[in-house]
């Protein structure tokens, strides 16, 4: 049934985007300070139980790296004799060479395809163990949870773990690859260059000045000099593509919440606010981006005129073997190819400089990810898990994040098998102290122990994944956990019985039930897993009176044993409780129904 639009005026009328500028929070994202201790995100792989295999392929990809810079080395050779021998019209000579060319290029083609999927293989293998071991960090001791509500917060934690962590593996495997292979070159054709290269001698001012490998020296030197330039001008780089990546995360978020409250949205007549809040997120990437174009183009032109100039360093180390009469066509072939592998190397910061910035962004992303995941508060409300019956809590108190005091709850003993009504006004701490009995809330102190591997959890909205419906009704366990039957009994005394032919179909369950029924697959769930002890926080607001009464006394019909503890506005709900805890400003009453 379509459900028609809300018709009164009060929300169809936009506010000024200008009058909105107060409400809106413009923060800035922390940019953490360049750490040698983000590089150890990199680390715990090469230390994992997978770590001999990963070794075993990235040595053999270094391997087949050296061997191809020494093909290059012997292409060097190469080129000096057949120059030398074409110049001095040897025809039968040339040809002669040939098939050995053919044959070093196979060998070399063959060796990078060889390296090029080893790297894709172990690209993905580090990826999938970082992913793993990411989420069981995520998932483990409520961190999930804390990340959003809590005091240290990480930003968009699903892009680190989705993104951040694929490309981490990528831009290193490749950057560090090229790294090893650039140093390699180099040290294999800095002694070409030095051997072919000569010394220069002269005389200046009366001293007689001899420099052995003055190639070598002159084209290091200048490599080195461009490097340092191009640090200078583009070194807040680094935090311009933090923050990018940042806003551009926020801008996803965004765009999802508005697809997740769709519905809400529409009722208001939200759209105008809609539009501000993800123009607002628009204008902090513009206005960063403007940063990134800044230092890139200052990096860009420091690398353009040096690619463009670099030329004039080889012809003025040339002019002395020029003036002497030494240089052969051949002779320059390969002193041009050994100055060109050496340059290469060299530059691999200078070319590479804007990846490494987008790297060390990553990295900065991902260490920060892991200290606030390390770092999040145990609070001081301990809960211990014990086989014990019944519910024990003792000199409970529940603060506020900032410290204040809510409640003293103190010590109470609650039975197995007794059915507790908490209740009282908004903000006296009834959730709470849910959210602290679930590991939730730490802000406190006191501890509380039972047995939580057979306690249940519902809250006023409930989650439903999406998947088959199978699935959404046995969460959190996993669909073949539950016969058919049992699954078809526990929605027939949900009052779901209508969904019995669908639980096998797959769809967005979320979206198609509504928040009544979502709340009554919940009490399904209940119905399978047959907990010991179960809390309720408002798990059933959305349900009419008559509903609301059904779904508890088929609770206690069909768990007459269960411990019970329910958070309810609705005063009808007592009926089925035997005690009542009643919530005021800074104290507790506890008393028994007649």
């Amino acid at each position: 049934m379509n459900v028609p639009a809300a018709s009164g005026n009060l929300t169809s009328r936009p506010l000024p985007a200008v009058s909105w500028q107060r409400f809106v929070a413009h923060t800035e994202p922390p940019t953490p300070p360049h750490s040698l201790s983000d590089w150890k995100v990199l680390l715990p792989y090469w230390r994992s139980e997978d770590r001999w295999k990963a070794l075993g392929l990235l040595g053999s990809i270094i391997g087949l790296s050296f061997l191809d810079v020494q093909v290059a080395v012997w292409f060097g050779k190469w080129d000096q004799t057949f120059f030398d021998t074409m110049f001095a019209y040897r025809v039968a000579a040339c040809i002669a060479l040939l098939p050995i060319y053919i044959l070093m290029t196979s060998l070399s083609a063959g060796m990078r395809v060889i390296q090029q999927y080893m790297t894709q293989v172990l690209s993905m293998r580090w990826r999938l163990w970082n992913t793993r071991v990411y989420l069981r960090k995520y998932l483990s001791d409520d961190a999930y949870y804390h990340l959003e509500h809590g005091q240290n917060r990480a930003d968009n934690p699903d892009q680190r773990i989705a993104d951040d962590l694929a490309q981490m593996t990528v831009w290193t495997l490749r950057l560090g690859l090229e790294a090893i292979q650039a140093v390699t070159t180099f040290l294999s054709f800095a002694v070409v260059l030095w051997t072919i290269g000569g010394t220069l001698s002269f005389v200046w001012r009366g001293w007689h000045i001899v420099i052995p490998g003055y190639m070598f020296f002159g084209t290091t030197i200048s490599i080195l000099l461009v490097s340092f330039v191009l640090e200078k001008a583009g070194g807040p780089l680094v935090s311009a593509n933090y923050r990018q990546q940042h806003y551009d995360a926020d801008l996803r978020a965004t765009l999802l919440d508005v697809r997740r409250n769709a519905e809400q949205i529409a009722f208001y007549g939200g759209e105008a606010a809609e539009h501000f809040r993800l123009s607002e997120c628009l204008n902090r990437i513009a206005k960063n981006w403007r940063s990134v174009m800044t230092y890139t183009w200052r990096a860009n032109t420091v690398v353009e005129l040096y690619t463009g100039g670099v030329n004039i360093v080889l012809w003025t180390l040339l002019v002395p073997k020029l003036l002497a009469h030494a240089l052969t066509f051949g002779l320059y072939s390969r002193i041009n190819s050994a100055f060109m592998n050496v340059r290469r190397s060299l530059q691999w910061f200078i070319e590479n400089y804007t990846d490494l910035a987008t790297l060390r962004s990553i990295l900065q992303r991902l260490g920060e990810f892991e200290r606030v995941v390390v770092s999040l508060p145990a609070g001081g409300i301990v809960r211990t898990p014990t086989d014990a019956d019944g519910i024990e809590i003792k000199a409970l108190s529940l603060d506020r994040s900032d410290g204040s005091r809510i409640v003293d709850i103190g010590s109470l003993h609650i039975p197995a098998g007794e059915r507790w009504f908490i209740s009282g006004p908004s903000g006296a701490g009834k959730s709470t102290m849910l959210r602290a009995l679930a590991g939730l809330w730490t802000q406190g102190t006191g501890h509380i122990s039972f047995n939580m591997r057979d306690a249940m959890f519902l809250p006023q909205r409930s989650y439903v994944p999406a998947g088959s419906l199978l699935q959404a009704l046995s969460y959190p366990a996993t669909p073949d956990r539950y016969a058919r039957e049992a699954c078809e009994e526990a929605l027939l005394a949900a009052n779901l019985a209508v969904l019995m032919p669908d639980l096998e179909n797959e769809a967005a369950w979320g979206d198609v039930l509504s928040p009544g029924e979502q709340q009554r697959l919940a009490f399904a769930r209940v119905f399978l897993a047959r907990p010991s002890t179960l809390f309720l926080d408002e798990a059933t607001s959305a349900l009419d009176e008559k509903n609301e009464a059904d779904l508890y006394a088929r609770l206690l019909e069909r768990l007459p044993h269960i411990t019970l503890i329910s958070v309810a506005h609705h005063a009808a709900l007592k009926a089925f409780h035997g005690q009542e805890m009643i919530l005021r400003e800074k104290s507790v009453t506890v008393q028994r129904f007649l």
